[in-house]
Formats: C-alpha cells, structure tokens, sequence
C-alpha cells in the first residue's frame, strides 16, 4: 500500500512518545485523511507509514472503512482538547453524514 506521509525516528522510544504524549500534526493527519475520503468506496484508508530505524521496523497507520465513525468520534475529543474548533465542526458534520448513508 502506497502512503503519501512517512514519518521517521531514529528510535521505537521516540515513536513510542509521539503516542503517550499525543501530537496534534498526528491527529490533524488522522482527521483531514478521513475527511478527505468520506465518500470513498476504499476499504482500507492509509493514513501514515512510521519507520523506527534502531529496529528497522515499519508501522503502519491506516483507517478502516467500516471503522471511521469511531475514529472521528475518539479524534473529536482530541480536538476539543487542543481546542480546535473548527475540526471539530468537520468531524461533527463528518460522523452526521456517515450515520445518514
């Protein structure tokens, strides 16, 4: 599968952070990937390919289709957290347009 955004650490604890710690350019690919493909008929979205060079381990972070309603609706709190409003107003809409489908 090809990904459009690959990321690279140089160690597994450094990628293991980004998901402890959170990081919102994570959370802002996750929600413009699947807003941008609300109305694709692609079972499997790819989202971000991370790579740990210490193990030489690729990661992969894709949605699935039947799974996008959950996924906006966990990333609509994040976005509240971090205060942003507007993706918040997108993935409200989002997750009321894949419920009407």
């Amino acid at each position: 599968m090809k990904f459009k955004h690959n990321w690279n650490f140089d160690t597994e604890d450094e990628m293991n952070n980004l998901f402890r710690n959170g990081m919102k350019e994570l959370n802002d690919l996750i929600v413009d990937t699947a807003l941008s493909n609300l109305k694709t008929k692609r079972k499997t979205i790819p989202v971000v390919s991370l790579y740990t060079k210490d193990t030489d381990m690729f990661y992969d972070i894709m949605i699935e289709r039947p799974d996008m309603i959950e996924t906006l609706e966990q990333n609509l709190t994040t976005m509240e957290e971090y205060e942003d409003y507007e993706r918040c107003s997108k993935i409200v809409k989002a997750i009321d347009y894949l419920k009407n489908q």
